[in-house]
Parts: structure tokens; sequence; C-alpha cells
């Protein structure tokens, strides 16, 4: 005959609980009601638990380490992207555009437009 533990009843809790998209916050409630511990120790039945089950849960449901893994491979990869839209000119581009600004602004000045930015300063 086996023992059934405190940790074997937390498994089996988590386990239908993922099955059933029951948020984190009412797993534990339900770890402290059916096993009698207290809500740190509920957590740490809960911890033991998913990594048992080889899961991770968010606040609201159940994702595997693989779902997780994806996510932040997704996260990185957006964030050098983001990174990366900032175009860094070489110099001969970088000189046709200044030279492009230039054009313009000699353009303003014989209009007698204001290019400065502080012109409506009075400045």
């Amino acid at each position: 005959m086996k023992k059934v533990t405190n940790l074997s009843k937390a498994t089996e809790i988590v386990k239908t609980s993922i099955d059933a998209r029951t948020p984190k916050s009412e797993i534990l409630a339900k770890l402290v009601e059916e096993l009698g511990v207290t809500r740190s120790n509920a957590f740490v039945y809960f911890t033991k638990a998913t990594k048992a089950l080889d899961i991770s849960i968010s606040v609201d449901k159940g994702a595997t380490k693989d779902e997780v893994k994806a996510a932040s491979f997704f996260a990185k990869a957006e964030a050098k992207m983001a990174k990366k839209s900032i175009t860094e000119l070489t110099a001969t581009k970088r000189k046709s555009k200044v030279a492009e600004i230039d054009a313009v602004i000699d353009g303003l000045r014989k209009t007698g437009a204001a290019v400065s930015p502080f012109a409506a300063l009075g400045v």
C-alpha cells in the first residue's frame, strides 16, 4: 500500500486545477483548505507540484515550460528588432542627408521663413 503524502495530494490538486484553468490564487486557497497548511506552506507545495509536473503557471492559467521558453524567445527577438529599427547611416549617406537638410533650410531662408526652432521665442 502506497502512503499518500501532502506532496502527492498537492500534485493531484494542481494537475486537476490546471486542466480546469483555475487561477493560481484559487489553487493556493484549495491547497490551504485540503492540506490543512498555511498559505506559505501551500505555496511551497504548489511550487514543488509544478516542478514535479514540469509546468509553469502564470496568475491566470497554466503553461508548459516550452510555451514559457517560446514566449521568452519571442520577447527577446522583439526587443532586438526594436533596437534595430534605428538605422545607422554610413558616412556618405550622412553627408548626403546633411546636404539635403541644408538645401531645405537655404530654401526656407530665401522665402523669409523662420528657420530657427527658437525663432518663435524671438531669439
